[in-house]
């Protein structure tokens, strides 16, 4: 298991997207927080931003986009970081992401994504 002890805030408002993920990140051992909606993220990285090692944001959100709840992080914690998973093309650089993952995605590539990133 790559995911030992590091822990993943999902952030998606697509339910079986969400558990999708959910699935395939517990398979490589993460921990995960998640919520589907923008304002509850942030309150998650208030107060959990210690414990997070990673953010999975959608782009697209009922209450907030996700350059708006990463903008939000950023200021919480300027060394966030952060990766979109987005069915819609993002200038992920200028906001500040790490990456982008274009919805619809694999099992292996998400797991690729994040072990890339966390290792």
């Amino acid at each position: 298991m790559s995911g030992e002890q590091q822990t993943i805030l999902i952030v998606e408002d697509e339910l079986l997207i969400k558990e999708f993920m959910i699935a395939v990140l517990k398979d490589e051992g993460y921990n995960i927080l998640e919520t589907d909606c923008g304002d509850e993220a942030v309150q998650i990285f208030i107060d959990r931003y210690e414990d997070i090692d990673l953010v999975l944001l959608d782009m697209q959100m009922p209450d907030k986009n996700g350059a708006e709840v990463l903008e939000e992080l950023q200021f919480i914690d300027a060394n966030v970081k952060a990766f979109f998973v987005s069915g819609v093309v993002v200038d992920w650089e200028s906001l500040g992401a790490i990456g982008i993952l274009q919805k619809p995605f694999q099992a292996k590539d998400l797991a690729k994504a994040v072990r890339d990133i966390l290792t």
